[in-house]
């Protein structure tokens, strides 16, 4: 029987009573009190003959006779009188014990609505005390039951993140390792996989992955890198635990998220473990920039607070799965301001399978360097990508594009890259965006401009794709 927030002694006390009931006249009296506050999960109920929906007045005559109320807690036949009970029961141990001589002492307990706080009075004829049962924790929502099982069937499978990086300690020239930061991620297999941002990892030399066991108690383990991609700003690290360790998270389909919905964050902001936070999604679409400068596309917007030590970690639904990985804020000054972003977890799933599959990710290419488009626009190319350099043997050499050029004359520009497939291209962010649904081998068509005369002609060129990847398999590369 289980008894909240009351204090181990009155459940001992309780105990006692039930075991042993004429055990209460060996007790010396307890100290009145003048108000007491007990807050009170027990779902068990008691049914004395004078108790109504909105009262109950109780005798209390005689000590045998409060320990048998006390024992009668155990029925289920009114759950939610129970807790009045209890706290009828308790009171009368409490408040009456030395005050009991009187016969026509009772205890008046009234609860017009079970939200509220319920009043319990015991009267005598010589003294008078109020006493209070505060019932809101025994009447959660059934939203908030809800949120508190998600929580908890969720939070082994997010996981802090550690990194390390070598450096000369204070008293030594030797190397060692000092720690870096550190960040969040979640169980992606039984395998061990764990996922969490490449920057959390970026120039770390090590990594240590603290996880939740069964019991509730955190345990290290040493990581090793299966595989990163920069561009999408993703990680898959594993730790050898054991298989009954590892609670693999719930991965849904970011595809059907809408604005609007329940969203909740679980991580570790500011180095605090599984903190739980909620909000909404608050937008869709939204485009994030990668460590190596690429665009990230159709990232989830939230305002389920995000902060410093929450990337890697889980957004979840209100069912519990994965909808994105938190990522970055936008922020002035550096915490969260209720704009927080998330990687979507159908682009979690596609790179993370690719991870573990081969150690990196294949993407097109067309094979240039190209001038940023800030540094273009200072050249006075208002718009497209400038070719800097088409090396021999790439896709784009092959395809007829040509690159920027040094001559006796002067600089000579290179082809102005201002569409793909139809598509108008005004950046380098628009051309990784039309290059994302492509694959390796596939044949584009690119349009470009190219110096003529005073001006510029338009020409189309047909380009088969070449691939790229995302290498690095070990961490400090």
């Amino acid at each position: 029987m289980r008894f909240g927030n009351i204090s181990l002694s009155l459940a001992l006390l309780y105990s006692t009573l039930c075991v042993y009931p004429d055990a209460v006249e060996s007790f010396a009296p307890v100290p009145l009190l003048t108000s007491s506050l007990f807050s009170i999960r027990q779902p068990a109920a008691l049914s004395p003959a004078r108790i109504s929906r909105t009262s109950a007045k109780i005798p209390v005559r005689s000590r045998p006779a409060l320990s048998g109320i006390l024992c009668k807690l155990g029925s289920e036949d009114d759950k939610k009188k129970g807790n009045i009970g209890l706290a009828a029961g308790l009171a009368a141990l409490v408040i009456a014990s030395g005050s009991l001589q009187s016969p026509s002492a009772f205890l008046d307990v009234k609860f017009p609505d079970m939200k509220e706080v319920a009043q319990v009075v015991f009267h005598s004829p010589r003294k008078e005390v109020v006493a209070f049962l505060d019932n809101n924790d025994a009447q959660l929502r059934p939203s908030e039951q809800n949120t508190i099982k998600l929580y908890l069937d969720n939070k082994p499978s997010v996981v802090y993140v550690s990194t390390f990086t070598k450096g000369r300690g204070g008293f030594t020239m030797n190397m060692e390792s000092m720690p870096q930061g550190s960040g969040s991620g979640f169980v992606w297999d039984t395998e061990g996989h764990i996922v969490t941002n490449f920057h959390v990892i970026r120039s770390a030399n090590s990594a240590q992955i603290g996880l939740l066991d069964s019991n509730g108690k955190t345990t290290t383990y040493e990581a090793e890198l299966t595989g990163v991609d920069p561009d999408k700003d993703i990680a898959v690290l594993k730790i050898k635990a054991p298989m009954s360790s590892l609670r693999p998270i719930a991965v849904g389909k970011s595809a059907k998220v809408q604005v609007g919905q329940i969203a909740l964050a679980i991580g570790n902001p500011f180095g605090l473990d599984h903190t739980l936070t909620t909000g909404v999604i608050s937008g869709l679409g939204r485009e994030t920039t990668s460590p190596t400068g690429r665009p990230i596309t159709n990232v989830i917007q939230t305002d389920a607070a995000i902060n410093p030590g929450n990337s890697g970690g889980a957004l979840l639904d209100s069912s519990g799965r994965l909808i994105g990985m938190n990522t970055a804020i936008l922020s002035p000054s550096g915490s969260s301001a209720g704009i927080g972003f998330a990687i979507p977890s159908d682009t979690v799933s596609q790179v993370v399978e690719s991870l573990i599959k081969g150690g990196q990710v294949v993407r097109p290419a067309i094979g240039i360097s190209f001038l940023e488009a800030q540094q273009a626009r200072q050249l006075g190319i208002p718009e497209g990508v400038l070719i800097l350099e088409a090396p021999p043997g790439s896709p784009a050499e092959q395809a007829g594009l040509r690159g920027t050029v040094r001559t006796y004359r002067g600089l000579e520009v290179g082809d102005i890259i201002t569409g793909l497939n139809g598509m108008q291209i005004k950046s380098e962010s628009d051309l990784f965006k039309a290059l994302d649904g492509k694959k390796p081998g596939e044949t584009v068509v690119i349009t470009a401009l190219r110096g003529a005369g005073d001006g510029f002609e338009q020409i189309d060129f047909r380009l088969k794709l070449g691939a790229a990847s995302s290498g690095q398999t070990k961490m400090g590369r």
